[in-house]
């Protein structure tokens, strides 16, 4: 009997112990961050463009004013049906292979790009998309996806890129949206086609969104895919992009709820970004006052569903918040906590400054409030230039940037504010932002890009290998322009290991923001939700179980 006790007694403590294993291993893999997996390459034989490729020669000119613009932009390389890729194929198709041209152009008088009033924006055409289950795409293939479209250049200094973007609009046949779900990314009828000329790893866009995706909301999705211009007789191969959702409100992107104008708080998406005439811009307490750069304007609600007091309920909010920022009063900066969602403010900072993104908070910087009347951060866009890759100045992988931006650099008075960031970093250094997870995720991106990369250097190589976009700031500078892809994969990784070291060693030097004062008030209250103390009480109570069953079985 005495045996027969002890083995229940063993085997209940072994229960009890799996069990707590378990939960354990459960709490730590739920505040664990990871990249998605990323989809296995096809090993098949694609079409190789290596021969066609267009080589710069004394003749190339590069435009020192816009330098992602040269006057090799007309060259093509042409391909025919039997062309064959490894990732989905995006085929425009316009009368003539006509282009958009760009909606916005340089004022030397304004010293500002101003609307291209002389030309009309948007081309009708066809957009065809092949996307097969089995990996390999060709252009003799029946199309998964076709629709009319509206087509228009996008960006600023961008949109006069050699490799231009795309603001991409699905129609139907009577010109009404037609909502599509484009690569399994949700229904709707806008998409962007982007990836910047820039950008010679094709990677920058995708790993930054890949990483926010993991931590913060309505980040947008994105495929790559390989676009095709089709002009009703012949074929243009134009390169690696990104197909991807447009930053907007709606049940696959922002989900806010619907605009009603008497509620008691108003549902709203903002841009910071440059002045543009003929947009609804916030007149709000820091513009007014000239406190910050940049302005705020309104993407949704549309200007026309708004009124003259809803414009002014959504300035007073951003009013009331930007007045406590700004307040000498300590007790007042500190309201401020009650106005925003503070862990959105958190990892935007911590993303931004990881990537070394100098541009994020000054431009093509959003955020949104809904019926709570918190103003949240989000959602991130825009890395073209991050990682080193800002064509006048270096990174300064041995120092914070970020607490500059507007808003961050007031908040940053906050100790508290402070501190979270720190623990938020040690965090996500441990998972995502390691480098061992960036490195392999880079690897296996680069796998699965394939043959692809070569199929956009030839097409594009005569500035990426020559165009010398990123420029020296001083004589003797080391060349920062690399001549391969391999080359920019490897310079991504070891930027981002050198400057996320420093940022392990120096991150408690946003201390030197606080303002000591500020510690004098209330703790920051977290809504983050630590389960730590739940899982005590269930740890204690799978013991007790544990005992209960033993005294059970000694007692029969």
């Amino acid at each position: 009997m005495m045996n027969l006790s002890f083995r229940i007694t063993g085997s209940c403590i072994a229960v009890g112990l799996l069990l707590v294993g378990v939960l354990w291993e459960w709490y730590n893999d739920k505040n664990t961050y990871h990249f998605p997996k990323v989809t296995s390459s096809v090993n098949v034989e694609t079409t190789d463009l290596s021969e066609k490729a267009i080589v710069a020669d004394e003749t190339l000119v590069i435009d020192r004013k816009i330098r992602g613009r040269t006057n090799f932009r007309g060259k093509r390389i042409w391909i025919d049906e039997s062309f064959v890729s490894n990732l989905p194929l995006v085929v425009i198709h316009t009368d003539g292979g006509e282009r958009p041209p760009a909606h916005i152009i340089w004022d030397n008088v304004e010293k500002q790009y101003v609307p291209n009033e002389n030309a009309e924006i948007y081309l009708d055409g066809k957009i065809s998309i092949y996307n097969s289950t089995d990996g390999t795409n060709c252009l003799d293939d029946t199309p998964t996806m076709e629709s009319a479209i509206r087509l228009r250049r996008r960006g600023n200094s961008s949109v006069h890129y050699d490799k231009p973007q795309y603001l991409i609009k699905l129609v139907d046949k009577e010109g009404k949206p037609n909502r599509q779900n484009l690569l399994q990314m949700g229904a709707d009828n806008e998409w962007v086609l982007n990836v910047s000329f820039i950008d010679k790893s094709l990677l920058r866009n995708y790993l930054a969104y890949a990483t926010a995706k993991e931590v913060m909301p309505y980040v947008r999705d994105c495929r790559f895919c390989e676009v095709v211009w089709y002009d009703g007789q012949n074929y243009q191969y134009e390169g690696v992009y990104l197909l991807m959702e447009k930053i907007k409100v709606g049940k696959n992107r922002v989900n806010l709820p619907r605009f009603v104008e008497n509620s008691k708080n108003l549902p709203f998406l903002l841009r910071r970004d440059r002045w543009e005439p003929d947009r609804l811009l916030l007149n709000n307490y820091a513009r007014r006052e000239n406190l910050l750069e940049g302005v705020l304007r309104v993407e949704w609600p549309d200007e026309k569903k708004l009124s003259k007091q809803s414009i002014q309920r959504i300035t007073n909010q951003i009013d009331e918040f930007e007045k406590a920022l700004f307040a000498e009063d300590y007790e007042e900066f500190l309201r401020y906590r009650d106005m925003i969602d503070i862990d959105s403010f958190v990892d935007y900072l911590i993303l931004n400054e990881f990537f070394i993104n100098y541009d994020a908070g000054f431009h093509s910087t959003y955020m949104y409030s809904s019926y709570d009347g918190k103003l949240t951060m989000g959602p991130v866009w825009d890395y073209d230039g991050s990682m080193d890759n800002y064509h006048k100045n270096s990174a300064k992988l041995d120092t914070s940037a970020f607490f500059k931006a507007p808003w961050f650099e007031q908040i940053l008075r906050d100790p508290k504010f402070t501190q979270r960031v720190m623990e938020r970093y040690q965090e996500l250094r441990k998972s995502i932002l390691s480098d061992e997870s960036i490195g392999t995720f880079l690897d296996g991106m680069t796998v699965y890009l394939g043959a692809s990369v070569d199929r956009d250097w030839a097409r594009w190589g005569y500035f990426y290998k020559d165009g010398d976009y990123l420029t020296p700031e001083y004589p003797g500078q080391p060349d920062r322009n690399t001549k391969s892809h391999a080359e920019e994969v490897e310079k991504l990784k070891s930027i981002l290991s050198e400057h996320g070291k420093w940022l392990d060693e120096h991150m408690d030097t946003l201390y030197q923001c606080v303002d000591p004062a500020a510690a004098l008030y209330q703790d920051l209250e977290t809504d983050r939700k630590d389960y730590r103390s739940a899982l005590a009480v269930v740890f204690v109570a799978v013991f007790l179980i544990s005992v209960r069953l033993v005294l059970k079985y000694e007692s029969m």
